[in-house]
């Protein structure tokens, strides 16, 4: 109970959770792709993998990344859908967006993948405007999970996808204890020795606190409007993959 509310006097401090996020993940922007392989054991690619399969993007269509960050779910998405798709990826941190368009440059993608500052949560997009939406690791950092998945039904298109990686409470009594030693414990320490951004990696775990665990997280999807939700627990159920349709 310290810990959280530690944690929201933070977000009074700084003006909100919003403003909270964005600082923080500006500073560590630089270590951010860093960090993700090392504190996931390099497990970070395979759930994104996971992730933009079920995104679906056929030859031509458009889908939209939300808390595109540094753009790895948009390449995987891209690497893995028809000639001609397209993504928009949306973040409201720019330094995060700024390591993205030094890799689409780097991969010569700066063309099918579009990187712009956006909010999940008042997504600047016209409705039912793309074919599918995409977040990794960002909805537990939204202050209004069920307004972000309002937006993402009003933008995408009828019989379009909502795919949601984020990290997860695993059902399992014993995975789940050595799970949160680690995530609560080691996760903080990683971030100190290697990235000194102690804070930064103390917000991660505690922002899983009061997270819904992929069950309720369903059922918040199906509340407004999403249908035909589904989840997939990986690794043990470290990460889930919720999956939704927009049926009209």
């Amino acid at each position: 109970m310290t810990a959280r509310l530690s944690l929201e006097e933070r977000f009074r401090s700084s003006g909100g959770k919003r403003f909270y996020v964005r600082n923080l993940f500006g500073r560590i922007a630089r270590i951010y792709d860093l960090m993700n392989r090392l504190m996931s054991f390099g497990l970070d690619g395979y759930w994104r993998a996971f992730a933009a399969r079920y995104l679906a993007l056929g030859s031509g269509e458009t889908g939209l990344d939300l808390g595109a960050g540094t753009a790895d779910l948009s390449l995987a998405v891209i690497k893995r859908s028809g000639p001609g798709t397209h993504m928009i990826g949306m973040d409201i941190t720019p330094e995060m967006l700024q390591q993205g368009q030094r890799k689409l440059k780097r991969l010569g993608l700066q063309d099918r993948i579009e990187l712009r500052v956006g909010d999940a949560e008042h997504i600047d997009l016209p409705d039912n405007s793309v074919d599918g939406c995409c977040s990794a690791f960002t909805v537990r950092n939204l202050s209004d999970i069920r307004q972000g998945f309002r937006e993402m039904l009003r933008v995408v298109r009828p019989g379009g996808r909502v795919v949601c990686l984020e990290i997860s409470h695993p059902p399992g009594k014993i995975f789940g204890t050595l799970f949160y030693l680690y995530f609560y414990k080691l996760a903080p320490l990683f971030g100190t020795i290697i990235g000194k951004a102690f804070e930064e990696y103390n917000y991660l775990p505690n922002s899983l606190t009061t997270f819904p665990d992929a069950p309720t997280l369903k059922a918040m999807m199906e509340e407004v409007g999403w249908s035909n939700v589904r989840f997939y627990r990986l690794t043990g159920g470290i990460v889930a993959v919720h999956v939704g349709t927009k049926l009209a």
